[in-house]
């Protein structure tokens, strides 16, 4: 395949120290059309290494399309339903009583909670509307936190530190949230505390054929040598510096909000598999239910007060404001210019990771593709300018191969 207009601006911009690398990777519906590409580095210290196809990445959130996968797997094997808060309580008692923070101190400098009125389904936890929050995106939670004297959790691989009241009544709002880490916890209570590293071995990543993918990066050598690091953009300069690990290794838990490692190839064969409505990982109602929008009202006022003001990326700018959550992701409800089509699912990953599936029957956009890099911060604005220029360019590519 010729170079493209694209693929020079992203050398150049690798060559500027823009970026250290990325790891590109694409196709459609009919397998006509391909691409995989490793441009860069593995990241900007003195020992990094050219990226290859086979480079591994930290996923982050991009991790919350396989926990769905698998936990709508168990859907359809009746082991617990969306809408049965009786079953969220039978396999989660931590939270079978909710409390909510007030946001309220007491005579002692402890934060207040209340019961819930309401209880929580598996389906909020898969669409954010649960109650839940993470530490650092929601103050209220975090000043809980500190005011009982501990500090934030940040990417902790340790469920049982995740429990914490939630912040709204569920199905009342939205926050992003840990629920894809709970969600993981009753796949593993309900097919007799396997782990979910075992379940997705044989369930999704056994099935697809993906052997660079884990949660456990200790007991995956070979995935950890391959692995990229990341790199932080300082603000005041623009240049990247070599930035730590973010999650723990070993991890404690396989967590499924954003645990995992993979290839860029492994990757896309979960997003293909969707896209092709294949089912060798769910069956054709299950795949349309994800994405069919999934907001309420009241949650999805509270989404869009999210997107626009909060540390959330789609990989669109502006900011569209015709675009929902489905299962496993936003769904966009309206064409964008040259890019996605109505109907596309689409997330990101933290270390600015970027996928997007569209609707399986939708024949004029038929494609998937996956940005991988590891580059923070998160929402990175260069990063997300790389990202959109390649989703324009795959689609223009793929034109030619209908």
């Amino acid at each position: 395949m010729s170079t493209s207009k694209f693929e020079d601006t992203l050398q150049a911009a690798i060559e500027d120290g823009v970026i250290p690398g990325v790891v590109l990777v694409a196709t459609n519906r009919s397998g006509t059309f391909e691409y995989a590409k490793a441009f860069g580095n593995t990241g900007v210290s003195s020992d990094s290494q050219p990226l290859t196809l086979n480079s591994t990445f930290w996923l982050a959130s991009c991790t919350k399309l396989m926990a769905t996968v698998a936990v709508l797997q168990c859907v359809e094997r009746g082991f617990f339903s969306l809408d049965s808060t009786e079953d969220v309580a039978r396999l989660l008692p931590e939270y079978a009583m909710p409390e909510i923070v007030t946001g309220e101190l007491d005579d002692h400098g402890k934060a207040t909670t209340k019961p819930a009125e309401r209880r929580i389904t598996l389906r909020q936890l898969l669409t954010h509307t649960c109650g839940m929050a993470n530490d650092f995106g929601n103050p209220k939670l975090l000043a809980w936190r500190h005011s009982r004297g501990e500090e934030g959790r940040h990417f902790e691989t340790d469920i049982s530190k995740l429990k914490a009241p939630l912040v709204f009544e569920p199905g009342e709002g939205w926050d992003y949230a840990t629920g894809l880490d709970w969600a993981g916890q009753m796949v593993e209570r309900a097919n007799g505390d396997i782990p979910l590293e075992e379940y997705m071995k044989k369930h999704v990543w056994g099935p697809l054929g993906m052997k660079s993918t884990t949660f456990h990066l200790e007991k995956n050598e070979s995935v950890r040598a391959r692995l990229a690091a990341l790199s932080e953009r300082i603000p005041e300069t623009g240049l990247l510096v070599p930035a730590p690990a973010v999650q723990a290794d070993p991890a404690k838990d396989a967590t499924g909000g954003g645990g995992a490692y993979a290839s860029a190839p492994d990757y896309l064969r979960v997003l293909t598999s969707i896209l092709k409505d294949d089912e060798k990982l769910l069956t054709s109602r299950t795949v349309a239910d994800m994405f069919t929008p999934q907001l309420e009202h009241t949650s999805q006022d509270a989404w869009m007060d999210k997107l626009h003001n909060g540390n959330i990326a789609v990989g669109i700018e502006p900011t569209p404001t015709d675009i929902t959550w489905g299962i496993g992701g936003t769904l966009l409800l309206q064409d964008l210019e040259g890019r996605r089509k109505k109907g596309t699912l689409a997330w990101w990953g933290y270390p600015n990771l970027f996928w997007i599936t569209p609707k399986w029957i939708d024949r004029n956009a038929g494609l998937t593709g996956f940005y991988a890099s590891q580059v923070l911060p998160a929402r990175d604005a260069k990063s997300i300018e790389l990202f959109s220029e390649f989703e324009k360019d795959i689609y223009k590519k793929a034109k030619a191969f209908k």
